[in-house]
């Protein structure tokens, strides 16, 4: 897969509840919680 570099900022609190999705989901990486959390939100 190709990949794109963008800088994002986050509101502290959402990285604070990525942070707990990816350690409930056991993700190893921060990028793929939000990878997942996207694409959860786009399937919808």
């Amino acid at each position: 897969m190709e990949r794109v570099a963008k800088l994002i900022k986050f509101p502290v609190d959402l990285v604070k509840e990525i942070e707990t999705y990816q350690k409930e989901h056991y993700i190893s990486s921060f990028a793929g919680a939000v990878y997942e959390l996207i694409r959860k939100g786009l399937s919808k």
